[in-house]
């Protein structure tokens, strides 16, 4: 799956999980899903985050950002040498090496903890759905798939489920902020 649809899974994971434990999340969260959802794909060199962070217009953010976009690009690097693209970070080993520190470091902000490991299942759930599978039981076993054949990565079909979920995610969010969709007119 593309990095869009990977960020719309993340969206809706992240308020389908709010909606579940009956929270109103805060606007910040949303993005954490977001990149959450992108982030077991630092395994790939190519991928949004582990090419690093792009170049920005401000001297002083390229400044700021230059650490994390290094340390983004040797992860990637080190990942791909040493067990290479969906592997390790895409497998329920991963999600747990994820979400225990995320649990232990943000036990004081569930709301978000709970953005980052929503997010980060999520990319797991929607590349389940790809042709390649997903190795849930890595190293052990076979790619696991939702779909039989699964779907092809940046085809139509791709474009036709992160529509679905896009509008699942929508009414999810109508869900949680009242105001937000009175605001629109959808109420």
């Amino acid at each position: 799956m593309n990095a869009t649809t990977h960020a719309v899974f993340g969206v809706a994971a992240f308020a389908g999980a709010c909606l579940a434990a009956g929270v109103e999340p805060p606007a910040y969260a949303y993005p954490a899903a977001v990149v959450a959802a992108w982030l077991p794909d630092v395994d790939n060199p190519r991928s949004r985050l582990g090419n690093g962070l792009g170049r920005m217009r401000s001297p002083a953010l390229n400044l700021l950002s230059r650490p994390l976009s290094w340390a983004l690009q040797a992860t990637s690097f080190l990942l791909a040498r040493t067990v290479g693209h969906r592997t390790l970070t895409h497998s329920l080993l991963g999600l747990a090496l994820f979400s225990f520190p995320v649990w232990l470091l943000l036990g004081g902000y569930p709301v978000l903890a709970l953005a980052l490991v929503a997010g980060y299942a999520s990319h797991l759930l929607a590349d389940a759905l790809n042709t390649r599978g997903v190795p849930l039981l890595w190293p052990f076993g076979r790619p696991f798939r939702l779909l039989p054949g699964g779907i092809r990565s940046g085809g139509a079909a791709e474009i036709v489920v992160a529509v679905g979920v896009l509008v699942l995610a929508g009414y999810a969010l109508a869900l949680l902020h009242p105001a937000l969709s009175s605001a629109l007119g959808l109420s």
